[in-house]
């Protein structure tokens, strides 16, 4: 199954967390947007964008998903493995190869997502060599990174990331 899906990689960092997708010539961006929240753009400029697409709080327990309207319609939640997102449901596959977090993402009995840290926390920084469905939005592919990844939980500082 992993030729058919798309290469990318997605890079970390306690503040922002970018995807690129091979072959695609936008990248998505998520940054902090308050306490525990990532705000999520299409574009490589998310002033660009105008408003962020999605919003991923974790601020609260399980993490909830929200559309960046006025009225911070609520649009999905994570409750453990699984992942629901506008209207679809993802489960999550950790895959834990110390140091290295991997992990797939399936929905409906196939795989949409698998990603792979490629190097050890560095100077609070992770990368991800990711392999996507070309029908998944990039932006819910960002956002189950994210989920996984969980930037919240790094430091500002240099050179340490908290342990997942």
């Amino acid at each position: 199954m992993a030729g058919e899906l798309r290469p990318g990689r997605a890079e970390m960092n306690r503040l922002t967390t970018t995807l690129r997708i091979t072959g695609e010539p936008a990248s998505v961006v998520s940054l902090q947007d308050g306490q525990q929240r990532q705000a999520i753009w299409r574009g490589s400029d998310p002033s660009v964008g105008g408003d962020p697409r999605l919003k991923v709080d974790f601020s609260s327990g399980p993490a909830l998903l929200y559309a960046d309207r006025a009225q911070r319609r609520q649009v999905g939640e994570r409750l453990g493995n699984t992942v629901r997102l506008w209207s679809e449901e993802y489960r999550v596959h950790r895959q834990w190869l110390w140091p290295k977090l991997s992990f797939t993402v399936t929905t409906g009995g196939r795989t949409v997502l698998r990603a792979r840290e490629r190097l050890r926390p560095a100077d609070g920084a992770r990368t991800f060599d990711t392999h996507s469905d070309p029908s998944l939005d990039p932006v819910v592919t960002l956002a189950l990174i994210l989920l996984e990844g969980r930037p919240h939980r790094m430091r500002l500082g240099r050179g340490h990331a908290d342990p997942l």
